[in-house]
């Protein structure tokens, strides 16, 4: 693997994982702009890729990917019943002085952004966040989510009010300024830590990863909690 937007974590014979850098898609229509199935698809030499789970394109974080389509198959039964885990750090907005979770329904809307509100097409979503550090007008959070719904803890966290640092479609004023004061481009939002199990060693195997985004830099001695 030469593209340094993505780089793989660990692979075997039915799966791969990898750490998707910011700004790049795992699927795109668009023949002129790279994205991460196309670069495994390389790798793999034409062989067999199936995609288990997304990011957005400015979030960065691992992934895993399905080598065959039985593997496939079961790695996304997991993700759905619970046995494959994602957790998230993030920074937002605020200095938050205990954890919470919060309970809404949402829908993407037809510009691409997602919608909280009340109705037959909103669908639930759940989302809790753990307190790790707060200063200087911010605060590090560890985020689970119940479902995976369409941008998900980016709309939340904003109607939270206290929304990702460096998320400009979801933003505040205030964190728009803060962000742009400190060069930051991307959600400050890092898909951190993969769980899955293993059929081949029978165990549940752990794969994290260090944030990359700027953001994180307020945050550096506390990186490695959780």
């Amino acid at each position: 693997m030469t593209d340094n937007r993505i780089g793989i974590v660990f692979e075997n014979e039915k799966y791969i994982v990898i750490k998707k850098k910011a700004g790049i898609a795992v699927q795109t229509s668009s023949v002129s702009s790279p994205d991460v199935c196309s670069l495994l698809k390389n790798h793999l030499k034409g062989g067999y890729l199936g995609v288990v789970h997304r990011l957005d394109q400015p979030v960065e974080g691992l992934l895993v990917f399905a080598k065959d389509k039985k593997t496939a198959g079961r790695l996304t039964e997991d993700l759905s019943g619970g046995r494959l885990k994602k957790t998230y750090k993030a920074v937002c907005m605020g200095e938050l002085t205990e954890s919470g979770s919060d309970i809404c329904y949402m829908k993407k809307g037809s510009d691409n952004r997602c919608i909280i509100g009340e109705g037959p097409d909103y669908k639930k979503a759940e989302l809790s966040y753990k307190l790790i550090a707060s200063r200087e007008g911010v605060s590090l959070v560890l985020i689970t989510i119940g479902t995976g719904r369409f941008h998900q803890i980016r709309a939340q966290m904003a109607s939270l009010g206290h929304p990702i640092l460096g998320d400009e479609k979801y933003g505040s004023p205030e964190s728009r300024q803060l962000s742009e004061k400190m060069g930051i481009r991307f959600p400050a939002l890092c898909a951190h830590r993969l769980s899955l199990y293993d059929e081949d060693e029978r165990k549940m195997k752990d794969f994290s990863m260090r944030p990359e985004n700027k953001a994180f830099e307020i945050f550096f001695d506390r990186l490695n909690d959780e």
